[in-house]
């Protein structure tokens, strides 16, 4: 096996993979550059080009550098910038960091690049954040103060997600936790303050009020365009919050709200009690519809939320008139199509089962945000093994392909690490 030179050259093994995808294609016409890469790769005992290309750039100055900022190795970080002071500014892959963003989890490698003039509020260029957000997200108090205390801004306003610092400690998975938690209380103590979004994920309902009572207009401002321009409702869903639902209700959120792709706050729901206080309106609004139309003479107009409203809740009587009223509710182009398929999102076997015994589809494929996806799809996703057992045992196909990802229900399944649900939807697929 060939050695790597000391000092090995990225542009000369990219010229060489080049000449090497030529050879290859004399016996393979459909070769591709990254067939040749990986066959270099793997000359000089590398898993594949990436792995190859990361020890490269490890062995720079640069690489060095921002390995020593990213695992907290102060001596090597210190002795390097000895020799090469003027690397103290230099730019991260792939956005353009600082070696500040690289060390934001380790207090010894800040401190040390405090002491040697880095800035505080030095922004990267992908999320336009300071070192202080990436320090907040991750629960690190002790470089989050240091940070402060060197002038760092505890508001961080002008992030590409559009939360500051404070929603960067709040509204992340993983955020719920002591260490975060102990992180807000510090920005509240050096003057940042909450905005509606970290409010809801720190379930704070007297700050919720307060920020409504303040500006109502709240209730209806909108994530970033990375979130998919969701509402505080939409967002308390998705963080299961069914406290702050309730709340937000209360104060007035329209139930009704889609996000910037059209989708409506139930679509974000995985249980059936992340949004009850939605579905609970959405009734109210569905009861009047019929007593409208009983008046009127006519029929009841309905469509995929009030279906979804009144059989989750167990309003079968509702459901029934919306059906009778309407032959056609449950068929793909119908109003009511993809209420099954959000009730497999949801776990809601009792509404499953009624859809199932009245005529929906659970092989159809309906569009949740990007994809056209089977209920089976949604099921597997937010990991209800009852629902796929019951969609299957209703003759769900799991080999079914989504139209984003190209993959069925069983890839989905093994994707996310579900073995269980692999052997149930194997087991289906076999018969």
């Amino acid at each position: 096996m060939p050695e790597l030179p000391d000092a090995p050259n990225l542009d000369w093994l990219r010229k060489h993979a080049k000449q090497r995808l030529e050879a290859l294609r004399n016996t393979d016409p459909a070769a591709q550059l990254s067939d040749a890469q990986f066959a270099i790769a793997k000359e000089y005992g590398f898993a594949s080009w990436r792995a190859l290309k990361a020890h490269i750039d490890a062995l720079s100055v640069d690489g060095r550098l921002i390995d020593a900022a990213k695992s907290g190795d102060v001596a090597t970080l210190a002795a390097l910038l000895d020799r090469h002071p003027e690397k103290l500014h230099l730019k991260t892959p792939p956005y353009g960091g600082t070696l500040l963003h690289a060390a934001a989890d380790h207090p010894g490698a800040v401190d040390l690049l405090l002491t040697r003039g880095m800035d505080p509020n030095a922004r990267e260029g992908g999320d336009n954040t300071y070192a202080m957000h990436w320090a907040a997200a991750a629960g690190n108090l002790d470089v989050v103060r240091r940070l402060a205390d060197a002038g760092g801004d505890v508001v961080g306003h002008g992030d590409d997600h559009e939360l500051e610092v404070i929603g960067w400690a709040t509204c992340w998975d993983g955020c719920d936790d002591d260490a975060h938690h102990a992180v807000v209380r510090f920005l509240l103590e050096r003057g940042a303050r909450h905005h509606i979004f970290s409010a809801i994920a720190m379930n704070d309902a007297e700050e919720v009020r307060r920020i409504v009572a303040r500006d109502p207009s709240a209730l209806n401002l909108r994530q970033s365009r990375n979130e998919n321009n969701r509402t505080a409702l939409h967002f308390a869903v998705d963080r299961d919050r069914p406290e702050m639902v309730s709340l937000l209700i209360d104060l007035g959120a329209d139930p009704l709200a889609v996000d910037g792709d059209g989708m409506p706050v139930a679509a974000y729901a995985t249980t059936p009690q992340a949004d009850r206080p939605i579905m609970e309106k959405i009734r109210t609004m569905s009861a009047n519809e019929i007593v409208s139309a009983d008046r009127g003479r006519r029929h009841a107009r309905s469509g995929t939320l009030d279906l979804l409203a009144v059989l989750s809740l167990g309003d079968w009587a509702a459901a029934e008139r919306f059906l009778r009223d309407d032959p056609h509710l449950l068929e793909p182009g119908g109003a009511g199509f993809g209420t099954l398929h959000l009730a497999a999102k949801r776990n809601d076997s009792a509404a499953a089962r009624w859809l199932l015994a009245h005529g929906a589809d659970p092989s159809a494929r309906w569009a949740h945000w990007d994809s056209d996806v089977t209920p089976l799809h949604l099921a597997v996703l937010a990991n209800h093994p009852e629902m796929v057992t019951l969609l299957v045992n209703a003759g769900a196909d799991p080999r079914i392909r989504d139209t984003k990802h190209d993959s069925d229900a069983i890839g989905w399944a093994e994707f996310f690490e579900r073995p269980g649900l692999v052997e149930i939807l194997n087991a289906q697929a076999d018969s």
